[in-house]
């Protein structure tokens, strides 16, 4: 699953947007209803002044009796409910009743599309104030419910209107027209209902809400970005600094320093930070210092150590080279003693006395051959032979040494396979494997030498079917003096534990590889390869 990564300054806007957003989102949206409230409510309080207006108007009116209006008048026009007229110099006049007047307010003010109002009664004399459905309902509920207003707003068309109902009560100058079986018994004789255009309010509503919503999205947005703004410049700046001598630092440039002066933390973390890498770059000079003065203690050691080992070497080389001509001598004598006496007690004593110088022998020769080659002053002669006959070879001579524990010897070869070799070396380093494989296995058992070649190199395989070798000592056996026991666990080692080390010297010298295995099955083989 693919991980998304996001630097501090993205997740920090991210989180001031989703915290800012909705918190100030919501303050301006709870600002634009209620104003909508208060503009509802201001269009309910003009409308409530307009209609206690009328209601005074016409209380005026009552209480005057009437106003007399010149019948010529263009604001006459139409008005006749009461044969009621005074003739003056001036003209007829005709009594216009509160209800008239209300009429013609409504007319004029239906013309200059300010508002207008109209009588509603349950029981109207004049048929033009019959009530709507709903001024029927504010009706009943005024005479029945003890309610002195009701209002709505309604959609008309592509035009808004709100629409205000007040109740009409009984004046003494009522009595004269209406009859007091029209008028109810909470003294109620209709409703007065005004209704106001509310378009233009509402427009002027809706973009102060629109103005209010850009004011508030350009105010968050300035607060985020204020925000941003100081979040890059106090804390994602030093931090950067912090990052960038970090860096350094991890470069290797401990001479990196950081320089912040904000007067906060961060300049404190910055003198602290500064200090640290000061000490470090200190302690990097005194460990220089001390793995230099190491380095050279080394230098000289390792110089005395190699002066040491040359040392060795040609003491060794010398000695062995040395020893070789006294037991040669010595091995002359043994023989001769072996020809001229004849007594059985001292026959054994020779015997015991030849084995020894063998082996003696065969160790100082181990020894020569072991420093030469260590020394890497050991003559060589490259030719290109026969390895399988080689191999073939020095079968048929250890043959006799197999057949004496009942081993069988095999060797299995594709053909003459020739390859560029030092003859008597690769020849010591198969009688080393092959008497080792006699050594140590079981009487009955068989022998298997194998030669194989392939594009860049030949491969001898050396099989027994003896003890095997541990794991712990596949990787050991070929370093100078390790011995392996002749047989089981528990038996003594013998041998000088120089043969598989002297062999695997020669096979370097020859470019080749040495190594040996646990063959499946018991016992253990061992490979050599040598280029071609």
């Amino acid at each position: 699953m693919k991980r998304y990564k996001f630097s501090l300054q993205w997740k920090f806007l991210l989180i001031i947007t989703l915290i800012v957003f909705p918190t100030l989102g919501a303050i301006f949206v709870w600002e634009g209803v209620q104003q909508k409230n208060r503009a509802m409510d201001q269009i309910a309080n003009q409308a409530m002044i307009l209609s206690r207006m009328v209601v005074l108007v016409r209380q005026w009116i009552s209480d005057c009796g009437g106003v007399m209006v010149d019948e010529k008048s263009e604001g006459a026009n139409g008005a006749w409910f009461l044969n009621d007229r005074m003739e003056t110099p001036r003209g007829c006049f005709q009594r216009f009743t509160p209800a008239m007047v209300t009429k013609k307010l409504s007319q004029y003010s239906t013309r200059e599309n300010l508002y207008r109002f109209r009588l509603a009664s349950l029981n109207p004399m004049n048929p033009d104030n019959r009530p709507t459905d709903f001024e029927r309902e504010a009706l009943i509920q005024f005479t029945e419910g003890g309610v002195v207003e009701a209002f709505k707003f309604e959609q008309r068309g592509k035009n808004q209107y709100f629409q205000y109902v007040v109740p009409l009560y009984l004046e003494k100058g009522c009595l004269k027209c209406h009859p007091a079986q029209d008028i109810s018994k909470d003294g109620i004789q209709g409703g007065l209902s005004v209704i106001l255009p509310v378009d233009k309010m509402m427009s002027t509503v809706k973009k102060d809400n629109l103005k209010l919503a850009i004011l508030g999205i350009g105010l968050i947005l300035l607060m985020i970005s204020t925000l941003f703004f100081l979040l890059r410049r106090l804390v994602i700046r030093p931090m950067r600094k912090f990052e960038e001598m970090a860096k350094e630092i991890g470069r290797g440039n401990l001479d990196a320093r950081v320089n912040i002066s904000t007067g906060d933390e961060f300049e404190n973390l910055a003198l602290a930070f500064s200090a640290m890498a000061e000490r470090i770059s200190t302690g990097r000079n005194h460990l220089e210092e001390r793995i230099t003065q190491a380095t050279d203690e080394l230098s000289g050691a390792n110089k005395e150590l190699q002066t040491l080992d040359k040392l060795k070497s040609d003491f060794l080389a010398n000695m062995s080279h040395e020893l070789r001509s006294p037991l040669t001598v010595i091995r002359g004598g043994v023989d001769y003693l072996n020809r001229t006496v004849k007594g059985t007690e001292t026959r054994n004593y020779l015997a015991i006395i030849d084995k020894n110088l063998a082996r003696l022998i065969h160790l100082v020769y181990d020894i020569f051959d072991i420093t030469r080659i260590e020394a890497k002053s050991a003559d060589w002669s490259f030719e290109r032979e026969n390895i399988s006959g080689l191999v073939r070879e020095v079968s048929d001579i250890l043959s006799p040494l197999a057949m004496d524990k009942r081993i069988s010897m095999g060797s299995i070869s594709s053909g003459d396979t020739y390859v560029r070799m030092d003859l008597e070396r690769i020849e010591q380093v198969l009688v080393n494997l092959m008497e080792n494989a006699i050594k140590f296995s079981h009487a009955g058992a068989k022998i298997q030498i194998e030669v194989k070649e392939n594009q860049d190199n030949v491969m001898v395989a050396v099989r027994d079917r003896g003890v095997g070798i541990s794991k712990n000592n596949l990787d050991v056996i070929f370093e100078k003096f390790h011995t392996l026991p002749s047989s089981g666990e528990g038996s003594n080692r013998e041998g000088t534990g120089l043969g598989l080390a002297i062999c695997k010297g020669i096979i370097e010298a020859h470019g080749g590889k040495i190594w040996a295995e646990n063959a499946k099955g018991g016992g253990s083989a061992f490979f050599f390869t040598l280029p071609k």
